[in-house]
């Protein structure tokens, strides 16, 4: 279980640094072509908070940290939706396809986001139903046995402050997943096809917000606690970036000319 956690965990943080680095980078070489991309921004400040904490689960894990099955669950959840994601923005870095549009009913994606939720709760009841730590030794987090954590110098208690910022990103990152689903909705009812990258996209941040409420009901570690820390700014910034690109209230890389500098033409266009 801790081998399967632990890779998983080492996949997923080096596939939000990948895409966080890949983001950054787009953005500033194509900012004198296309302008600063909020977006890219915000995603790169965002990866650079969940990339660096999920390496750091997973090598505690590998290293014999604590392990359940709820985290197990929730691992192997977050992989696929993931990989897709990451394999079309890669091939699209590269030169490829992409993105791919796919047909399909409305009712597979209810059907989904029921069985999604229904696995929220029951994932989150299984966690919170655990037993409080019954020895020392055993490494273990729960809202009974948070009262028992090691606090860090100066009073300050680790794992209440490691609770509160898991659980502030749950609620940011379930925001943005609910936003970019909403988009994929509205562009099934008005085209008719749903997009791969942007479902997977979607998903990432659904599970990404389960990953953090399971760590932080079930377990802790000083060393996340810095990154979680700037995962509350950088989740707030991106998602009020994505309601703003949800509404279509910013000029960003989603109305940007794909080529060419993004100023004001010198005369109006003849169709206007």
């Amino acid at each position: 279980m801790s081998l399967v956690i632990g890779i998983g965990n080492l996949l997923i943080g080096l596939a939000y640094t990948g895409l966080g680095l890949l983001s950054a980078w787009e953005t500033f070489s194509l900012h004198r072509l296309r302008g600063w991309s909020r977006f890219g921004i915000g995603f790169s400040l965002m990866a650079a908070s969940c990339g660096p904490h999920h390496l750091i689960h997973g090598w505690h894990a590998l290293q014999g940290g604590e392990a359940s099955w709820p985290m197990l669950a929730v691992t192997l959840i977050g992989l696929p939706s993931g990989f897709i994601f990451v394999g079309l923005r890669f091939e699209t870095a590269l030169g490829g396809r992409g993105d791919r549009p796919f047909t399909g009913s409305r009712y597979w994606a209810i059907s989904l986001a029921v069985a999604f939720a229904v696995t929220v709760g029951w994932l989150a009841g299984w966690t919170l139903a655990r037993p409080a730590p019954v020895s020392p030794s055993q490494v273990m987090c729960t809202v009974l046995g948070l009262a028992s954590r090691t606090a860090v110098p100066g009073g300050l208690d680790a794992a209440s402050v490691t609770l509160a910022a898991n659980l502030f990103v749950v609620v940011t990152y379930g925001m943005v997943g609910w936003y970019l689903a909403d988009y994929q909705v509205r562009r099934h009812a008005a085209e008719g096809a749903w997009s791969l990258a942007g479902i997977s996209l979607s998903a990432v941040f659904f599970t990404c917000a389960l990953m953090h409420l399971i760590y932080a009901t079930s377990e802790g570690h000083v060393a996340t606690l810095p990154f979680d820390l700037l995962g509350i700014p950088a989740s707030v910034y991106f998602l009020w970036i994505v309601k703003r690109v949800h509404n279509d209230s910013v000029v960003d890389w989603n109305r940007r000319p794909l080529v060419g500098a993004a100023a004001m033409p010198e005369r109006s266009a003849p169709w206007r």
